[in-house]
């Protein structure tokens, strides 16, 4: 467990850098180049950032501070998703109303061929990242699902390329009126960007909402509980989201007559089982209650069919 976290910080690390050096870019060529379209892209790319950071930020916590409690967890989190998505909001709004303004007073002269050429690269440099994580993750134990959650970043992208490509088009053979591609397609990527801010937020908020297992997984789940030595009775499995992975929370019953530390012991095997079988679970929180095989058991039971019932 580990190793994985390890690798699937790695991973996540190299697309911040990677992502960073996109928003640098972008930011940096739109306001050489003017290009209202690639400011845009050069938010998602930001927006992209915030999203991997706070993901990353849930693998790490999880792997420095293993025993620590879900809700003590979720806090570096938390607090690095609001800073962000309110960035997130606020550069959103400033695009669309930088656009809509350009768009009403009319443009003036198309942005430079650079810019074209940066949405370009950073659409090829984007994929590669994709592909990297995408590989690296699968290697981690990520469940597939969540591989490609947000693909967003693709669609501003396109739509900074096409908007861009035009008002240069419209420059190289002076057609004035196709200036205006370039802030409406700033103004179409702002929407993505405000989309992500409000993703982000909503994601803080239902952070401590528990997730629905799929059946198949639930039913493996309980399997995998119910066969550890020690488990009388699983009464509930629950699992709650954490960057890509599951962190589970597990109430087992176990035999009365047992000790605290044996009960204890109990649940670290369950929790060593969980995580080691189950590679997308970076975690697994266990309660250990004791079993109670009916109430009066202690008149309408015999000793050796308690013992026997009770393993």
């Amino acid at each position: 467990m580990e190793q994985r976290s390890v690798k699937a910080e790695r991973g996540s690390l190299v697309s911040l850098w990677g992502l960073l050096g996109l928003f640098i870019l972008k930011g940096t060529a739109g306001w050489l180049t003017g290009s209202k379209a690639l400011l845009g892209d050069a938010c998602q790319s930001a927006a992209d950032f915030a999203s991997t950071f706070t993901s990353y930020l849930g693998i790490r916590q999880a792997r420095l501070n293993p025993n620590s409690t879900s809700q003590s967890r979720q806090q570096p989190e938390s607090v690095a998703a609001i800073v962000l998505s309110a960035l997130l909001l606020v550069a959103g709004i400033e695009i669309g109303v930088s656009s809509v303004r350009s768009v009403a007073n009319g443009v003036d002269e198309a942005p430079g061929v650079g810019a074209v050429i940066v949405i370009a690269v950073g659409i090829g440099v984007r994929e590669g990242l994709v592909r990297y994580k995408k590989s690296r993750d699968s290697r981690c134990g990520m469940r597939g699902d969540r591989l490609a959650d947000n693909r967003s970043d693709v669609f501003a992208s396109l739509t900074a390329l096409v908007g861009t490509s035009g008002a240069v088009v419209g420059g190289m053979y002076d057609m004035p009126f196709l200036y205006v591609l370039d802030p409406a397609a700033g103004l179409i990527i702002s929407v993505f960007v405000l989309r992500m801010g409000y993703k982000l937020t909503t994601d803080v908020l239902r952070a401590s909402d528990r997730i629905a297992l799929d059946e198949t997984d639930a039913q493996a789940l309980l399997e995998a509980v119910q066969r550890i030595d020690g488990v009388v009775a699983v009464d509930e499995v629950k699992a709650r989201e954490q960057g890509h992975y599951l962190v589970l929370e597990v109430i087992i019953r176990v035999n009365p007559r047992i000790t605290v530390f044996e009960g204890q012991d109990v649940a670290n095997r369950v929790r060593r089982q969980l995580t080691k079988r189950f590679l997308h679970v970076t975690d697994a929180h266990v309660r250990v209650q004791p079993y109670d095989p009916g109430y009066p058991y202690k008149s309408n039971h015999h000793e050796e069919d308690l013992s026997s019932l009770l393993q």
